[in-house]
């Protein structure tokens, strides 16, 4: 039986065969939700990611190897890994980042570039992620700037992301001026991938579902609550001055990537007061950032969602909410925000649109201590930003 490559994201599906890109386009932007719009019709995700490996791969395939951006969260991996399993025996996912640095784990950092992040990873782990906001030469800065003290780097500009070629130019460009050594790497690489060397990162596993062949592969990106490794930090304290280093990380969540502390708790609340959210908790347990998520149409400006938030806070119960501003800002980003006090805890929300999502970050501490969240969630404002 034969073996085939096939890469996953970040910004298409290519493959031994070729599929429709419309099919493409649709699995990539759906990946995190269940039902699509595809043709004007409401789709199961499941079955569009189906009819794409049942496209790209051939009807002989014994191994389907996938190749996933480093930083896809482990829901997005299960997916693919689950639709190509019903074309293939045997399913293998492999991180990007272990592809692009071959036979040489652990000598190069690489940078890989997303439609709406770039990210910057080290033996596995993301490091850093730096929203695309502002210019070219804006981001290419900053995440040259956040590379650190590498003398190798790979730069990953992947087909099918928007300007991911002009961007990267940008990138190696801003790392040589700092004197290392950088590669941009081939864009058909990722199909030349070797799963059977060895790796702490990926393996496979053989597994026989209801029926016939499902799941036979953990990807090397299975990571907690989608949270990825850490390397980047900000410096917060008690009083909301210069402090402690605190590491952060990149959380992607549905349609939202958030940096947020790497060492507190994550979870996922789904019932009691309030709308359904991630919250992310430090040790003691009072301090927190959460963040909720809602789709909206395209081009909601902030005045719609104050409106929309201020007739949804007047449903609630007199002394629950206050303070609401429909045009305040924070983290340097336009927002409406409020605050929601119950059971000893206080919130702070800011909330805000980027493209089709509705994004609310609330900052909890319990009542006049403030800042013992002001910085972390001032960073958690101002990344987070729609993926897709």
């Amino acid at each position: 039986m034969t073996e085939c490559v096939v890469e996953v994201g970040p910004g298409t599906v290519r493959g031994p065969c070729a599929v429709a890109q419309d099919l493409v386009s649709t699995a990539l932007e759906f990946v995190d939700d269940e039902i699509a719009l595809l043709d004007e019709q409401p789709v199961a995700v499941e079955a569009i990611w189906r009819a794409v490996f049942r496209a790209v791969l051939p009807d002989s395939v014994g191994t389907a190897v996938l190749v996933c951006p480093t930083w896809w969260s482990s829901p997005r991996v299960e997916r693919v890994q689950e639709a190509a399993a019903n074309v293939s025996t045997e399913v293998v996912v492999l991180q990007r980042e272990y592809v692009l640095i071959g036979d040489a784990p652990g000598t190069h950092t690489v940078v890989e570039i997303g439609s709406e992040f770039v990210v910057v990873c080290r033996e596995g782990c993301v490091v850093m992620a730096e929203p695309r906001l502002g210019n070219t030469t804006d981001v290419a800065r900053a995440v040259a700037a956040e590379v650190g003290a590498a003398t190798a780097v790979l730069v990953d500009a992947p087909v099918g992301v928007d300007d991911a070629a002009p961007l990267g130019i940008a990138i190696s460009e801003c790392l040589r001026a700092k004197g290392m050594s950088v590669t941009i790497v081939d864009q058909d690489r990722v199909l030349h991938a070797m799963p059977d060397r060895p790796t702490p990162w990926a393996h496979t596993i053989e597994s026989r579902g209801w029926g016939g062949p499902r799941v036979a592969a953990l990807a090397a990106v299975v990571l907690s609550a989608a949270l990825l490794c850490v390397g980047l930090a900000i410096r917060s304290d008690t009083d909301g001055s210069r402090g402690t280093s605190i590491p952060m990380t990149l959380l992607v969540e549905g349609r939202v990537g958030v940096k947020v502390p790497a060492q507190w708790a994550v979870r996922r609340i789904t019932s009691g007061p309030g709308s359904a959210r991630v919250q992310v908790t430090a040790s003691d347990d009072a301090t927190a950032v959460l963040m909720t998520q809602s789709q909206v149409r395209k081009g909601e400006s902030l005045s719609t969602t104050a409106a929309t938030l201020r007739r949804a806070l007047d449903d609630e119960h007199a002394g629950v909410f206050s303070q609401f501003k429909p045009d305040d800002r924070r983290a340097d980003r336009p927002a409406a925000t409020y605050r929601e006090v119950r059971e000893g805890r206080q919130i702070d929300w800011a909330v805000f649109v980027d493209d089709v999502v509705r994004i609310a970050v609330g900052c909890q501490s319990k009542p006049g201590s403030e800042g013992a969240v002001r910085d972390v969630c001032d960073e958690a404002i101002r990344s987070a930003h729609a993926i897709f």
